[in-house]
């Protein structure tokens, strides 16, 4: 079966991909509606996987393209804002973001291979690299669980710090990964088990260089394989996100979480809200839970 997947975010087009070709699905993206248009006659998708706003304009107009006769179906990510057409025999459903792997996997299936075959399949839980997604995406406050991963807005580090020595007394094996000085950092949250990895703008021994993310990434993974209770914290991601790029940085967390080690963690990055787009925020909450503190 062929998906072809418009949307105009490189990171959610490589996770959607790698969504449905865990699933036996080949996909082709498009970032715009013009390289959709391209596409579409070539390639010849049994279903379209349809992001409502491309390059900051609405897609929906993409609709009136289409042959209804051609029998492709198309699955509509939304942001719940839009108001989508109610009477086109062309849309199949829609996804509102921020969604999860099993969204999406349960709704392409319906789309391509219809409601019955669909149900069946499902009883076979789909897994991506046999990890476990977290059941929903709910706001927790004051609480906070091996085994799921949570993203915490803040200017500057502050309650990430709060978390690790909270998950460190829990018995967890914490990884703490900072561009501040280790002393610093260790200074903030002390314990003797904790393991500190500097990350450095230039080469410099006993740390990892920002720009290095595959060197970065293997070093975070060998921790979690290596740790009964593993956590992983990242206690700034924009340092990170200006040494590289965010789309990079965004895949990597994605990567961490989903596929990189294959056993029960936990991935705790901060980082100012103002880093990231509406898009972007949707992205990480795909696979991890906002943190917000308990003010009295």
């Amino acid at each position: 079966m062929k998906v072809l997947v418009i949307d105009d975010n490189e990171a959610i087009q490589e996770i959607i991909a790698e969504i449905l070709g865990v699933d036996g699905y080949t996909t082709e993206i498009a970032g715009s509606l013009e390289e959709a248009r391209s596409k579409l006659s070539s390639f010849k998708p049994s279903g379209i996987l349809l992001d409502s706003v491309v390059n900051g304009e609405s897609s929906l107009p993409f609709l009136d393209e289409l042959d209804p006769k051609s029998g492709v179906k198309v699955l509509i990510l939304t942001s719940g804002k839009e108001k989508l057409p109610k009477d086109s025999p062309l849309i199949y459903g829609h996804i509102q973001k921020p969604f999860r792997s099993v969204d999406i996997i349960d709704n392409v299936r319906g789309m391509t291979l219809g409601e019955a075959a669909a149900a069946k399949k499902k009883k076979a839980k789909f897994k991506l690299f046999g990890h476990k997604k977290p059941e929903t995406e709910e706001t927790h406050e004051a609480e906070i669980h091996f085994g799921r991963s949570y993203i915490v807005f803040e200017n500057e580090p502050f309650l990430v710090y709060t978390i690790a020595h909270t998950m460190q007394t829990r018995g967890c094996d914490v990884m703490v990964v900072t561009s501040e000085s280790v002393k610093y950092v260790n200074d903030k949250i002390g314990g003797e088990t904790m393991r500190i990895l500097g990350l450095s703008s230039r080469l410099k021994a006993g740390y990892v260089e920002m720009s290095k993310l595959g060197t970065l990434m293997a070093s975070m993974v060998e921790f979690i394989e290596q740790n009964a209770k593993p956590v992983v914290i990242i206690d700034n991601l924009q340092p990170l996100i200006e040494a590289n790029s965010l789309n990079g940085v965004l895949t990597m967390i994605y990567q961490l979480i989903n596929g990189g080690a294959k056993k029960i963690s936990s991935v705790i990055i901060s980082a100012p809200e103002s880093s990231f787009t509406d898009k972007d925020k949707d992205l990480l909450l795909m696979n991890m839970e906002l943190y917000k503190e308990v003010r009295a």
